[in-house]
């Protein structure tokens, strides 16, 4: 996760319906950016933003407008799952069906152990990463933002 402070000099090309919207800032235009939580930035606004890869807007987290101390989260873990669940429950079905029709539930059973293991592991681990951006957006101050973009 990499934290870095935008101001939002020029907003332009607005879609309200989609949160879509193109920015400048120092100088710099970024294109086709969708808003966190569906709240199109105001003009000469300064934002910290979280991104899960450096200056990629696709990979945004979350952001904090930097005039107030609400954090908004891009997406929710759950929602980030959501996609995944219809090959998790084949993957996770087959397997236990595999197991079941070889050994009985007696073979099933460890295996069902681990996939929930597996599986609270990956839900915790989702959790920790969006509390620790939440945290990290939060404790952000407004930095002298000259020469920086």
């Amino acid at each position: 996760m990499h934290i870095e402070q935008v101001r939002f000099d020029r907003i332009f090309d607005v879609q309200q319906v989609t949160g879509d919207f193109s920015f400048e800032s120092g100088g710099w235009p970024v294109y086709g950016v969708n808003a966190v939580g569906g709240k199109i930035p105001r003009e000469a606004s300064t934002y910290a933003v979280a991104f899960g890869e450096r200056g990629n807007w696709e990979t945004v987290i979350g952001w904090r407008d930097m005039a107030t101390p609400e954090v908004q989260i891009k997406r929710s873990f759950w929602a980030d799952l959501g996609p995944h669940m219809s090959w998790i429950y084949l993957l996770v079905s087959g397997l236990l069906g595999a197991a079941m029709g070889s050994g009985g539930w007696k073979a099933a059973l460890p295996l069902a152990a681990m996939l929930v293991l597996v599986a609270g592991l990956v839900v915790r681990s989702g959790i920790v990463r969006q509390r620790q951006a939440e945290r990290a957006l939060r404790s952000q101050r407004l930095a002298d933002m000259k020469g920086r973009a």
